[in-house]
């Protein structure tokens, strides 16, 4: 029983071949559809891991190249003693002496956010160069699923991503991590739900919407129904405020040209001053007959 478990633990060892270029439908990841778009893909086979190199295309003006490496282990990885490559955690990795040696002299830093795609998390650093590029260094370990026996049914994957855009912000850049895809054929098909098939576990039509009908029932379209006009507010009476009239004074413009303003003339006995200066009338003076002379 032990040796059967010992046999289940092993995988088959892959035949080593030199690197050879492949159809870009064959690479263990799929870019985005919209790019950045594939030139090349180059394969490795290990006696335990199968290597990809998949060079895309680049118009930045930073020194490197774009590309993306991805190694499948079949197993569990090699100790060194043969040909077959080492699954050597990210924890051990100095990932920013690999993201500096990627692209030199282009001012790299490290990303200390958390982020993850559809596989797990991954990591990155950014650089943005003076000559307008903006360029990424990312990495991914997509761990191993084992099978209940306790047999390795599908070994890790590392995925790193080295790219440099130009015209493109650091959002955009770094989507290129969450739209990349690996090949269907990485991963084994997915079982099916355990109650299909199974007594005692009803499974009814349902959609979306409910029920699931075969034929829709047809349903009488609503009657549009005419909104009531909104009430118009009340229009309010103002009171009405009598205006009080001053004395008129006739305008300028009502006299003749050349004609000034009319001034009543002062009473008489009045000064132009206002002050009323009434002449003293002369004394009577009585002047009596001389007498009548006598003789």
């Amino acid at each position: 029983m032990a040796a059967f478990l010992a046999a289940c633990a092993t995988t088959s060892e892959l035949k080593p071949h030199e690197p050879m270029v492949i159809a870009p439908a064959q690479s263990i990841v799929v870019p985005p559809p919209g790019g950045p778009a594939v030139v090349s893909v180059v394969q490795t086979t290990y006696p335990n891991a199968v290597k990809h190199d998949i060079f895309l295309e680049t118009t930045a003006r930073t020194t490197g190249e774009n590309k993306i490496s991805v190694i499948r282990f079949v197993g569990k990885g090699s100790d060194g003693s043969d040909a077959g490559l080492s699954d050597i955690p990210f924890t051990r990795v100095n990932l920013t002496e690999e993201a500096l040696a990627a692209w030199p002299n282009s001012g790299m830093a490290v990303s200390p956010f958390f982020v993850q795609n559809n596989y797990g998390p991954f990591g990155y650093a950014i650089a943005k160069p003076s000559n307008g590029d903006v360029c990424i260094y990312a990495w991914q370990r997509i761990e191993a699923t084992l099978r209940p026996s306790g047999a390795v049914d599908r070994g890790s994957i590392n995925v790193r991503l080295q790219l440099c855009r130009r015209g493109v912000t650091e959002a955009q850049l770094l989507e290129v991590m969450y739209q990349l895809r690996l090949n269907t054929g990485v991963f084994p098909p997915g079982k099916a739900p355990m109650q299909i098939g199974a007594t005692l576990s009803p499974i009814r039509p349902l959609g979306v919407q409910g029920f699931a009908e075969v034929i829709p029932t047809t349903r009488p379209a609503a009657q549009a129904q005419t909104a009531a006009p909104a009430p118009q507010p009340a229009a309010t009476t103002r009171p009405i405020v009598p205006s009080i009239s001053g004395p008129i004074i006739p305008s300028p413009t009502d006299r003749p040209s050349g004609v000034g303003p009319m001034v009543p003339r002062p009473p008489s006995g009045t000064s132009a001053t206002g002050s009323t200066n009434t002449a003293p009338s002369a004394p009577s003076v009585f002047v009596p007959s001389p007498p009548a002379s006598t003789r």
